[in-house]
């Protein structure tokens, strides 16, 4: 059993993931921009005081540099804009928010977003999404924790060495 549980887990998450990724990879060049850009400019819609590229790094488990390099882009192409910052860490201490044209595209990316979320919670009941969600965030944290502890020990086995 407990073996099983592990793959279908793995298996059931993995599928999950890909065929999202899928989803986005398809979507993003007909809206003329990277799979990774849809996240950060839904999240800058629900944002509308903006977030810094640390921000938006960290809710995307996304490297900083990676965000930077991209938000560049993005502020090139108006989509976002950068406001406030100050000193040598401007790129990252600076707000983006988006621009009226980001705001057009991140409604477009919401209007799909929730036609993709309508087609996949078919025959799931309001009580069951709200218990899969639950559980979810706690699978979630449980996992950020084990990382984490994981990482460290690693790390305090190395320094032994």
């Amino acid at each position: 059993m407990e073996l099983e549980r592990f793959g279908k887990f793995t298996l059931l998450i993995d599928g999950i993931y890909k065929n999202i990724h899928k989803i986005k990879l398809n979507t993003a060049p007909y809206l003329g921009i990277k799979g990774v850009h849809i996240f950060w400019i839904y999240s800058l819609r629900n944002h509308p005081e903006g977030l810094t590229s640390t921000e938006l790094a960290t809710r995307s488990e996304i490297d900083r540099s990676l965000v930077s390099r991209e938000v560049a882009k993005l502020c090139a192409d108006g989509y976002i804009m950068s406001v406030g910052g100050t000193g040598k860490r401007k790129n990252y201490n600076s707000r983006l928010v988006l621009t009226e044209k980001g705001m057009e595209l991140a409604e477009y990316i919401r209007r799909e977003a929730m036609e993709v979320q309508n087609l996949a919670d078919d025959g799931i009941s309001e009580d069951e999404l709200l218990l899969f969600y639950t559980v979810l965030e706690k699978l979630h944290n449980n996992f950020i924790k084990i990382t984490k502890e994981r990482e460290e020990a690693l790390s305090k086995k190395a320094e032994n060495e």
